[in-house]
């Protein structure tokens, strides 16, 4: 086995890769409680296995709120057992295009751009006057 094998063999048998990751987070989850910068971990480029994913996410844990969108293709996004920290996977031709640990208050494939909102409102008018037959309704 080469040395680079068994030094990641080391890393997935003794957890200090997801135990590394978890104190980043941690460390980026207080930044974020005392100055409201959000910050955003990449863990598609690093040399993850499954188990490590997969213990990162059983201590992470999932929280109340979970949402899967579909925009240029599928992404889930749920927040985990600790306020404020994220998962967002964003998807391609059915593998994982992205992965990544969000600190914020709201992921921003979530928050709405205020350019839908305004067609948005736009539409919701266009819809009430054809309901109502009368634009002056509206105003």
């Amino acid at each position: 086995m080469s040395l680079a094998c068994e030094a990641k063999q080391m890393l997935e048998d003794d957890g200090a890769f997801v135990d590394a990751l978890l104190w980043e987070t941690h460390a980026r989850l207080a930044h974020f409680a005392e100055t409201g910068e959000i910050a955003s971990i990449d863990l598609g480029g690093l040399p993850m296995s499954g188990r490590d994913r997969e213990a990162l996410d059983s201590i992470l844990g999932r929280g109340e709120v979970s949402a899967a969108v579909e925009v240029a293709g599928r992404s889930e996004v749920w927040e985990t057992g600790f306020s404020s920290v994220w998962r967002v996977r964003h998807f391609g031709d059915g593998t994982i295009a992205a992965d990544l640990i969000e600190i914020t208050s709201c992921p921003s494939i979530l928050a709405a751009d205020r350019r839908d909102a305004d067609n948005a409102a736009r539409r919701l008018a266009e819809a009430l006057e054809a309901k109502l037959g009368n634009a002056e309704t509206l105003a």
